[in-house]
C-alpha cells in the first residue's frame, strides 16, 4: 500500500446512462403478487438492498419487458424518501421479479473500463453522495434527474484498481452485514427472552412462587419533574449533566445547572414520553427535558426495571402529538415476587448490554469504512492487484 497522487475525475456522462423508471399504476397495488415493486424504501441509506417484509408492494398488472429488472441490474435511488437515502445504490437479487419503478435510476455502463461493483461503491460515498445533494431540486424532499448525475465528477482509476478498490470495500461491507445479521439475532433472542419470562411462561430456576396482577397505581408513581425541567432552548452540546427528555436518544443534550439534576434512585426510573410514547431506562442522575416528559419509579416493594421492561411490551395507541400518559394510568403488570422481578430484570439488562456492545461494534466497522472508501476512491492511498492477491 504506498500513498501517491489522486486519481484523475471524470463526469459521470461520459461512464454511464440512467434510465429512468416506470409509472406503475397504483390501482394494481397489492400486499401480494409476481413482481415486487421497488420503492426507494427498499435501500438502505448506506447502500445495498433492503426487504420490506410485510410492507412491500407487489404490481398484478401487465408490467413492461423493459421494466422487469435482471439479476445484478444496479439501480440508484433518486429522491430522498429518508434521510441520506438520495444516491444509495443496490443490486437487483433476483431474475425477473423486481420492477423499475419510478423515482428509481437503471444504471447502464456505457465505457467497457468502468466497473459496475466499483460503480456501487463511488454512489455509496459521503464524496458523492454530497455532491448529488448539493445539484438536487426540491425543498421538502429532495429528488435529482439523470442529467445531474451525469454532470457529477467521480474520481476515476484504471479497471484493475477499480475491482481492487470493489473487493476490499465489499469484504467490509460483508464484515457490516454479518455484525447486522449477529444484532438481528440477538435482538429476536432479547424478544424470545421478554415474551417469556415477563408474562410467566418460563420461570428462572428455583422461583416456584405465584405471580399476581396489579394496577398502575399500585405498581407506578410519578415524580414530579417541574422543578429538575428545562426548556429545549436551554440545551447545551456540551456541558456538566446530562439532559434526558421524551425523544429516541438516551441523552438530548447538556446543562450546566446544578440546582436542576433529579438525583436517580438506586432501582433507576423510567422515561415515558407522553407525545412520542417513547420508553427510556435511567439510572444516573440527569435534568429532565422539555414538556412531556414522565419519570416513573416502581412502588410497593417492585423492581423499576422489571416494570420498564413489562410495559416495553405493552401496546399503547398512537393518538398523534396528544398525550398518551392516560393509557399507561389504565394499564395492570402481571408481578412475580421483588426477588423474581430482579432476576429477571437482570437477565434482560444482560441481553441490552450485549446488543449495545454489537451496535458500538457496528457503528466502529462503518466509520473504519468510510474512511478507507475515502482514502481508496480519491486515490490518496492506492492498493496494486499484487499487493493484495
Amino acid at each position: 500500500m504506498c500513498t501517491e497522487f489522486k486519481w484523475p475525475y471524470k463526469k459521470l456522462s461520459s461512464l454511464i446512462e440512467v434510465k429512468h423508471g416506470f409509472a406503475f399504476k397504483s390501482e394494481y397495488f397489492r400486499d401480494n403478487g409476481e413482481f415486487v415493486l421497488l420503492t426507494p424504501g427498499n435501500f438502505y441509506e448506506s447502500g445495498g438492498f433492503k426487504s420490506l417484509g410485510e410492507k412491500q408492494k407487489y404490481y398484478i398488472g401487465e408490467a413492461p419487458g423493459n421494466y422487469i429488472l435482471n439479476k445484478d441490474d444496479l439501480l440508484v435511488a433518486m429522491t430522498e424518501q429518508a434521510p441520506g437515502l438520495l444516491g444509495s445504490t443496490i443490486f437487483i437479487p433476483e431474475e425477473g421479479k423486481y420492477l423499475h419503478n419510478q423515482r428509481l435510476g437503471l444504471i447502464q455502463i456505457r465505457d467497457k473500463k468502468v466497473s459496475k461493483e466499483f460503480l456501487y461503491h463511488v454512489f455509496n460515498s459521503h464524496i458523492i453522495r454530497k455532491l448529488l445533494s448539493e445539484t438536487a431540486a426540491g425543498t421538502k424532499v429532495k429528488h435529482t434527474s439523470p442529467e445531474k448525475i451525469g454532470n457529477v465528477l467521480i474520481p476515476f482509476p484504471p479497471l484493475e484498481h477499480q475491482t481492487v478498490i470493489a473487493d476490499l470495500l465489499s469484504t467490509w461491507d460483508k464484515g457490516i452485514k454479518l455484525k447486522e445479521a449477529l444484532i438481528a439475532e440477538k435482538k429476536q433472542q432479547k424478544k424470545w427472552l421478554m415474551q417469556n419470562l415477563l408474562t410467566g411462561k418460563k420461570r428462572l430456576p428455583s422461583f416456584f412462587s405465584k405471580w399476581h396482577e396489579a394496577e398502575y397505581k399500585n405498581t407506578l408513581s410519578s415524580i414530579s419533574a417541574k422543578k429538575y425541567q428545562i426548556n429545549s432552548s436551554e440545551y447545551l452540546s456540551e456541558g456538566k449533566y446530562p439532559v434526558v427528555d421524551q425523544g429516541k436518544q438516551l441523552v438530548i443534550a447538556y446543562s450546566n445547572e446544578k440546582h436542576k439534576v433529579l438525583s436517580c434512585p438506586k432501582d433507576g426510573v423510567i422515561i415515558f414520553g407522553d407525545h412520542t410514547r417513547e420508553l427510556k431506562y435511567i439510572d444516573f442522575d440527569f435534568v429532565v427535558g422539555a414538556d412531556g416528559t414522565q419519570v416513573l419509579t416502581a412502588i410497593n416493594n417492585n423492581s423499576t426495571r422489571f416494570v420498564y421492561y413489562q410495559l416495553g411490551m405493552k401496546q399503547i395507541p398512537n393518538t398523534g402529538y396528544n398525550r398518551h400518559f392516560i393509557f399507561v394510568k389504565e394499564m395492570s403488570f402481571l408481578l412475580p415476587p421483588l426477588s423474581e422481578q430482579i432476576a429477571i430484570a437482570e437477565v434482560l439488562s444482560t441481553a441490552d448490554h450485549e446488543i449495545d456492545l454489537h451496535n458500538r461494534q457496528l457503528e466502529e466497522l462503518k466509520l473504519q469504512k468510510k474512511a478507507l472508501m475515502q482514502l481508496l476512491l480519491t486515490g490518496m492511498v492506492r492498493v496494486n492487484a499484487q499487493e493484495v492477491s
